[in-house]
């Protein structure tokens, strides 16, 4: 992808995550919407950094709600994101008790072997340059360091999971709840993936062994269930479903 080309892609991304701050908490699995889901992210986080507050870098923290766990297992968290309406909602929420600022994931302004980890949920598929990115990544984590993904194939979904978001669509129907993203913005959201370096999917194994390529001495699978059940105890039938329908990992990379 030419440089033109993955600035204007760039610019399209963010305009499309800026328009949808408003809402994005409304979405299913987005916000943390309970004591129980916070301490399954306090688990789920221990497992991969310990139980000895660090200084973390929240990769495209987006309205800050993994910053939010983040603050809660103690540790000292940066947060950043490309998008301006993102970054005011995360303020919004925590002043502070976090350093939060405009920053592209893909270009960090950090010096060399700043933080004890990085974290990021929900970033990777969305790299117009993941190599570039993931380079980055390494160069601001201190040896040792460690960086935590949380993310999925949204490009390929089983014969079992349609049929899950078909019935989840049916059931929200019948039971007259909205939509938290707006079909135009689903089309944007499409037209967006199919552009993507990980457009044809985003996996363990893929995602692996270009960290390992990257420089990263380890990779490991980080077992997430625990955000995913508490998310789903919480949530409507229907979201559940949509929840259960998506091929979802996380990993912990070694610096």
């Amino acid at each position: 992808m030419s440089e033109r080309m993955n600035y204007a892609l760039k610019e399209e991304i963010r305009a499309y995550w800026s328009a949808r701050a408003e809402s994005f908490d409304q979405s299913v699995g987005h916000a943390i919407k309970s004591d129980a889901e916070l301490a399954a992210w306090r688990r789920v986080l221990g497992d991969a950094l310990g139980q000895h507050p660090l200084s973390v870098l929240d990769l495209a923290c987006g309205t800050g709600e993994v910053t939010r766990a983040l603050l809660a297992a103690g540790h000292r968290v940066t947060a950043i994101d490309f998008s301006e309406a993102m970054i005011a909602k995360a303020r919004a929420k925590h002043g502070a008790a976090a350093s939060i600022y405009l920053c592209d994931a893909e270009r960090l302004t950090e010096d060399d072997e700043r933080f004890d980890a990085l974290v990021t949920r929900h970033l990777v598929w969305t790299l117009t340059d993941p190599q570039a990115a993931f380079a980055e990544w390494h160069r601001v984590l201190k040896p040792g360091g460690r960086l935590v993904v949380i993310d999925g194939d949204w490009a390929n979904v089983s014969r079992l999971g349609r049929l899950m978001y078909l019935l989840s669509d049916l059931m929200r129907a019948w039971a007259g709840a909205d939509r938290h993203t707006p079909p135009d913005q689903l089309d944007t959201h499409k037209a967006i993936l199919g552009r993507l370096p990980f457009g044809d999917g985003l996996t363990f194994q893929r995602l692996s062994a270009m960290l390992l390529a990257a420089g990263f001495s380890s990779v490991r699978p980080l077992d997430h269930r625990p955000i995913l059940r508490a998310q789903q105890r919480h949530a409507p039938l229907h979201d559940a479903l949509r929840l259960a329908a998506s091929r979802r990992f996380a990993l912990v990379a070694t610096r």
